[in-house]
């Protein structure tokens, strides 16, 4: 898709070209988000276990990165985390 920008004076066209980045950033970060995984570090805090069959439920700190919505969980003893 090309987009043709056009205006009299050459500073509009500097504005609307910043414009259309940043609105085709921001376009590009929404489709990421869904497939981005931000990693992280957790630990299951003692004694805050609540359900421990689906769903599981329990108390957790993150001590590195970001917990999100949805981020798949591994346990690193099994052999997933190299």
């Amino acid at each position: 898709k090309v987009t043709i920008f056009t205006a009299d004076i050459i500073y509009h066209l500097f504005d609307q070209f910043i414009a259309h980045r940043s609105k085709t950033a921001e376009e590009e970060k929404a489709k990421a988000v869904d497939v981005a995984v931000f990693p992280c570090l957790i630990n299951i805090l003692p004694n805050s276990v609540f359900n421990q069959k689906d769903p599981i439920i329990l108390g957790v700190e993150v001590t590195d990165g970001i917990l999100k919505v949805g981020t798949p969980l591994c346990t690193p003893k099994n052999g997933f985390v190299k």
